[in-house]
């Protein structure tokens, strides 16, 4: 019975722990400007759009690292797309912040996480639009999980094992329409 107890009281001092440092933790911590353009295509919502979401982290990733290369926490984020002879560029500008996770955590997370079965790269899918924006957050890790299963097998395709993950969404005419961005690993 004691033990119950000892392991709960250290459970719960943990907790505290963790909810004492949130705010100090929750500190912004975001870089200079990113400025990237994707690869042009002749679609702007599904070709243009999401290569300057891969090209802005991957050019995050290169100047300043993972732990910042998540368009969620980007402030100051927009995207502009232009046409020129039947193809779309979309060019995203945005200063990356400290995703929320290494705020909370810092580098613990490394000291403490396991290794993981994941993929070399990350794969990105959109989903259905939708008028709600759960609904379309849903389609979009639906989508994504569809796609690791085709490419990778079942093991891998869970959006909540996924590693580097990032989604972002944008407004179309059937609604709104998102992007799930996420390197597939094994579950723990």
């Amino acid at each position: 019975m004691e033990l119950k107890f000892g392991a709960r009281l250290a459970v719960l001092a943990a907790a505290l722990c963790v909810v004492a440092a949130l705010p100090a933790a929750a500190a912004e911590d975001c870089k200079d400007t990113v400025v990237a353009e994707g690869k042009p295509a002749t679609l702007r919502d599904l070709g243009a759009y999401p290569n300057s979401l891969l090209a802005w982290r991957s050019a995050v990733k290169e100047k300043f690292g993972g732990e910042y290369n998540s368009w969620r926490y980007a402030k100051d984020a927009k995207v502009d797309c232009t046409e020129k002879d039947g193809q779309w560029t979309c060019v995203r500008t945005a200063k990356p912040c400290l995703d929320l996770l290494n705020r909370t955590i810092g580098g613990a997370k490394e000291v403490i996480a396991p290794k993981r079965d994941c993929q070399a790269d990350s794969l990105s899918s959109y989903g259905a639009a939708k008028k709600d924006k759960k609904d379309a957050l849903e389609e979009a890790t639906i989508g994504w999980e569809i796609d690791v299963r085709k490419k990778h097998g079942k093991d891998y395709a869970v959006w909540k094992n996924a590693k580097e993950t990032d989604i972002d969404c944008h407004d179309v005419k059937a609604g709104l329409q998102c992007i799930a961005v996420g390197t597939a690993c094994k579950p723990l």
